[in-house]
């Protein structure tokens, strides 16, 4: 989301929350709303837990395990922007979202390769690590896992171990759906975050 310089990030999803009918809202994207008196509270379903956003005084209460500035963002930014698409099934890699091309290099170098080098050696601890974020594991490369950053977003990343022959790789893939919901910058947030995540949770 391209914002006014010296702009706060929350703003724009901030106001055009507020200027929405929170029903509705909560219809496209697969959260609960809780009304109350004037206004209510969105239970909003983010990797496995709930984010509770208030309405229309907007603020973010995050469990302490995905108190992030990006989640944070990001689950704002969900909720003005989805249609209400449910995933496709199908994956695809970054650069073929609308503008991934650009950020391709960015996403290999801070999202991908990190995990390589945690996980490519210590393949084992690789599961446990996806399974604490509620991960499901898929049947692709030495192993992978898709993770619902939101109801209707999903990411999944692909692990194959190093060997004699070539070191270790990672890929983080999206479901084809996700351009419904996000950018592509915005996209590249949350797969950096899970990685965040699943690296801390190897101890690296």
């Amino acid at each position: 989301m391209d914002e006014m310089r010296g702009e706060n990030p929350f703003d724009e999803p901030t106001r055009k929350l507020r200027s929405s009918d929170p029903e509705t809202v909560a219809r496209k994207a697969g959260a609960a709303w809780e009304a109350s008196g004037e206004g209510g509270l969105f239970h909003l379903p983010v990797l496995g837990r709930a984010f509770f956003i208030s309405w229309p005084e907007v603020s973010v209460e995050a469990p302490g395990a995905l108190d992030s500035f990006s989640l944070k963002l990001l689950s704002l930014l969900y909720l003005v922007q989805t249609d209400g698409t449910p995933p496709t099934g199908t994956w695809v890699a970054y650069r073929e979202l609308p503008g991934g091309r650009f950020y391709e290099p960015v996403v290999k170098r801070s999202v991908e390769d990190p995990l390589a080098r945690a996980y490519g050696s210590e393949i084992a601890g690789f599961a446990p690590a996806c399974e604490a974020l509620f991960g499901e594991p898929l049947s692709m490369g030495d192993s992978a896992y898709s993770f619902a950053l939101f109801p209707n977003v999903l990411l999944a990343f692909i692990l194959w171990r190093a060997d004699e022959e070539f070191g270790a790789r990672c890929q983080v893939l999206f479901d084809a759906g996700d351009r419904r919901h996000f950018s592509a910058f915005d996209l590249r947030m949350g797969a950096q975050d899970i990685s965040t995540r699943l690296i801390r949770a190897g101890g690296g």
